[in-house]
């Protein structure tokens, strides 16, 4: 191959002779038309101020002017040197400003010139009218005076004073001095004449005139423009020698440059004539790469289109949806997969925008705004539940993985959809189940050991103590069954992330002997001790419950296998990273190391014999993980062989607040009306949030009169009555009250910090109680229940479909002193609180006809809104279904999961000491079928 030379190298030598021929015409000397112009212009600027002064000269010589030396002149020579603005291109910005500067200083010369002409000449006009006035006045001076030396003297003066202001120089005004001196002498003692010292006055005035006048033209003589405009034409030529240096300068760098230019083109004209030689060898090694390179692009295009013909038959065959996106979110690719989750051609969805193609119009923004942020995450995948939108306007339930793929080409963005329709409701199908067997188990479960319990504690006679012991063991195992149904039953519930957790302040201290009062007849019976050590008051938040549950589970475990004679150490404290450890110690065999990493599995036993002789399931340790690290923390083991184990974990420790404000109330709620009367506000504020939170409406009256238009309008449900009244003895008052039927039984509470004298019998009455100030809230709380409730004893609504757990529950009820009343579903339950408002309901939620929640909804439009309330079921209840099965001070136990005693304490508390008050003859049960 011959050497040529390539377009590269032609266009850069094209490329280097126009940089020369530019660099020619930059290196070319500038025109001096435009210096020439303008040099002429400060020349002629110079030759007119010149002529300007010489005529002022001349006039001032009383000589006739040649060019003039007026006003218009002057403008004439300022627009000239304003006309000096404009100069030549070749001046540089900072040669422009000191040639600028030169005229300013021209121009303010010029204007000093003439204002001192223009002085000058105001002084001679003044000058002249003196000079013409002074003769007269002389002659007139000595007209008055005698003949004699002093008239002739007075004679003179006016000669010398004439040719003085006519002459320049010092002698003129010397000879008037002189002149003025011989007067004085000629004066002297002589009587003083006026009109002499006028003259004198005068003559003076006059030679000072002149003096000033010559000063005048004297400094328009020594300051004058012509100098500035010769200094004016001095600072041009310099800035004119400075920018042909400049350009001189720039002349020779430019011709290096063109030569280091030539050089270097020769130098690239050589070298690649040099390598066009070694590029023939080259090309020649080259086309024999390029026919080795096609056969092998050739085999990787067909396995390319092999892999492409995989990949396709992968995307075809998927299950999932797959969409492909491009950069704007609009769908590039459509699987057929997707094409049948959404019911849409693969035609139709290409370049459609994938948000509004899939997700429904109704769906919350919050949702659309997690979509919407997976879709513009940079990297990695992220993964979310929504529904979609099919073609058909159907919705359903949709997995959407987002993954960013960065290849050749814009980024694009995959989409898999999994449509979770089956998985929804295989979910639903096990909820469900989960929930019927949790009713279905618990419920019986529960009345055969609440029926044990009642056996075993005699409520049919003292039972032989072969029958007993059976009795305790049918008990003993029921409640092992029930405890292993929670244990499901929670395991389930955490894996599928249906656990709630109340959240509350819980002090160490309390969640640890708690746990040791529940596992205290364990120990006994193990003979195994237990021991707190808690450090100082640490507190976290958490669900008390369940915080229980787990240490309960771990103090089992311990005390299992603990040898006799052994302690069990439960300890609390915060560690040095600001959070609570709890710790259970044992002084057991220890666990062996190899054993450890499985510790912590669904149903796992160190040794499958320990099942049999120790009990359990193997599932208390998975669930008190799944409970810890729901709580944010980490359950671990240490164990040194032959020392026992220490099972801990450690939660968030909670900072207790400062002592603040005290809560705010509840909002009125309330079942029954209560009427404050009392002038004192602070009493009235304490009284209105007591019983605001306990559930009744307050209404308060300052004054008797107030509160007599009060009853008068709407009689209360009870009334609450200050003594120390401004307006009236109250007991007055009361005592009208129970004269009138309407108000005969209103029930009157008195507040006095002491009893009124003569009231003593008239308490009984008329008041239900005397309360002393300060108010004891819970006698108040106390005395209001009993006064409005219906006589006789404390009644109890039991409301279940299960026959046997309503006898269960009735027979435990009425050993408390109890009346029990059975409903075995929503309406008769609905209805027999209306009849007989109960002072306690027992509620299962899975009711036939109306279910727990509907009868508490109706409960709540009425007076039974403030009734006590135990909701007593099977089903798992949820912070919402907490909240929505709420009547007065309610508490939500689950049956099979609380203990008798549990259920027996909440009664004796809800009923608030009505047990106290039984009839002596207490009336048959009332049920209702």
């Amino acid at each position: 191959m011959e050497p040529r030379l390539s377009k590269r190298s032609a266009a850069l030598a094209a490329g280097a002779l126009v940089v020369l021929c530019a660099l020619f015409v930059l290196g070319r000397p500038g025109s001096t038309a435009d210096h020439d112009h303008y040099r002429t212009q400060l020349r002629q600027l110079r030759v007119a101020t010149a002529e300007l002064e010489q005529d002022v000269l001349r006039q001032r010589m009383g000589m006739a002017a040649l060019h003039g030396a007026s006003d218009r002149d002057f403008d004439a020579l300022a627009a000239r040197a304003r006309m000096l603005r404009t100069a030549p291109d070749f001046l540089p910005a900072e040669g422009m400003r000191s040639l600028n500067a030169s005229l300013d200083a021209y121009l303010r010369v010029l204007e000093g010139s003439r204002g001192l002409l223009a002085a000058a000449r105001a002084k001679d006009q003044q000058l002249t009218a003196l000079r013409e006035a002074f003769p007269r006045q002389v002659a007139t001076t000595a007209a008055l005076l005698p003949p004699g030396e002093t008239r002739e003297q007075v004679e003179a003066l006016v000669v010398d004073v004439l040719l003085a202001s006519r002459a320049q120089g010092a002698a003129p005004g010397a000879r008037v001095e002189a002149s003025l001196a011989l007067l004085t002498q000629a004066l002297a003692g002589q009587p003083a004449h006026a009109v002499l010292d006028g003259l004198e006055a005068r003559a003076r005035e006059l030679m000072a005139l002149q003096r000033s006048a010559d000063a005048s033209f004297q400094a328009l003589l020594d300051h004058g423009a012509t100098g500035e405009a010769e200094r004016l034409i001095t600072t041009y030529l310099q800035l004119q020698e400075q920018s042909q240096a400049r350009a001189e300068r720039t002349r020779i760098v430019l011709f290096g440059v063109s030569l280091l230019l030539v050089g270097y083109v020769i130098v690239v004209l050589v070298r690649l004539a040099q390598a066009s030689a070694a590029l023939g060898e080259l090309n020649r090694g080259l086309e024999e790469r390029v026919a080795e390179r096609t056969r092998a692009l050739s085999a990787a295009s067909a396995e390319a289109r092999a892999s492409d013909a995989r990949k396709a038959a992968i995307l075809e065959a998927s299950p999932d949806g797959i969409v492909v996106l491009d950069e704007s979110a609009r769908v590039a690719e459509f699987n057929p997969a997707a094409a049948a989750h959404f019911r849409l051609p693969s035609a139709r969805a290409v370049g459609a925008d994938f948000l509004s193609l899939a997700l429904p119009a109704s769906l919350p923004a919050s949702q659309r705004e997690a979509v919407h942020a997976a879709l513009l995450q940079g990297s990695g995948a992220a993964r979310v539940e929504t529904p979609c939108l099919r073609a058909d306007g159907a919705v359903f339930p949709a997995e959407l993985t987002f993954a960013r793929v960065h290849a050749d080409g814009p980024p694009r963005t995959t989409v898999f959809v999994r449509d979770l329709t089956e998985r929804k409701a295989v979910e639903r199908m096990k909820n469900e189940f989960v929930s019927t067997v949790s009713h279905e188990l618990r419920t019986p479960l529960t009345s055969i050991r609440g029926s044990l319990g009642l056996l075993e504690n005699g409520i049919v006679g003292e039972l032989p103590s072969q029958a007993l012991d059976m009795v305790r063991i049918a008990r003993t195992n029921t409640e092992r069954l029930i405890r292993l149904i929670n244990d499901i039953l929670d395991l389930e519930k955490m894996e599928s992330g249906m656990l709630e957790l109340k959240l509350q302040p819980q002090p160490a201290q309390d969640l640890v002997e708690a746990t040791l009062a529940g596992v205290q007849g364990m120990a006994e019976a193990a003979h195994v001790s237990l021991r707190s050590d808690v450090e100082g008051a640490p507190q976290v938040k958490g669900d008390r419950d369940r915080l229980i549950q787990v240490l309960t589970n771990l103090v089992s475990n311990a005390i299992k296998f603990s040898p006799q004679g052994a302690s069990v150490v439960v300890a609390a404290g915060l560690t040095a990273d600001g959070r609570v450890r709890f710790s259970v110690t044992d002084q057991g065999s220890g666990i062996p190391e190899e054993k450890l990493p499985r510790l912590f599995g669904r149903f796992q036993q160190l040794d499958a014999s320990d099942t049999r002789s120790k009990g359990g399931t193997g599932l208390g340790l998975a669930i008190s993980q799944a409970i810890v690290e729901q709580h944010g923390g980490r359950i671990d083991v240490s164990s040194p062989p032959g020392q026992g184990a220490t099972f801990h974990f450690t939660l968030e420790a909670l900072r207790v607040p400062a002592p603040g404000a005290g809560v705010t109330l509840p909002a009125d709620e309330s079942r029954h009306n209560v009427l404050i009367v009392t002038a004192d506000a602070d009493l009235s504020a304490l009284l209105r949030g007591l019983l605001s939170h306990e559930g009744y409406r307050v209404v308060r009256a300052a004054t008797l009169t107030e509160a007599a238009q009060a009853v008068e309008h709407a009689p209360p449900d009870a009334l609450v009555v200050d003594t120390q009244l401004p307006d009236g003895p109250v007991l007055d008052w009361v005592r009208r009250l129970r004269e009138q039927p309407r108000t005969r039984e209103l029930p009157v509470l008195a507040l006095a910090g002491r009893s009124q004298a003569g009231t003593k019998d008239a308490g009984t009455a008329l008041l239900v109680d005397w309360l002393p100030t300060p108010v004891e809230e819970t006698r108040l709380l106390k005395t209001l229940r009993y006064a409005m409730r219906q006589p006789g004893q404390a009644r109890v609504l039991v409301v279940d479909d299960d026959a046997t757990t309503r006898r269960v529950l009735c027979a435990q009820f009425e050993r408390l002193g109890a009346l029990c009343i059975e409903a075995a579903d929503g309406e008769s339950a609905v209805a027999l609180a209306r009849d007989t408002p109960p002072d306690l309901i027992v509620l299962d939620v899975g009711l036939p006809r109306l279910d727990g929640f509907e009868v508490v909804d109706i409960l709540r439009q009425g007076k039974g809104r403030a009734t006590p309330l135990i909701v007593f079921t099977g089903r798992e209840l949820s912070r919402t279904d907490q909240r929505q099965l709420t009547l007065g001070i309610t508490r939500h136990l689950t049956k099979a999961r609380a203990s008798e005693e549990e259920l027996l304490a909440s009664v004796r508390e809800l009923l608030n000491g009505l047990l106290a008050r039984r009839d002596a003859a207490a009336g048959p049960r009332k049920a209702m079928p």
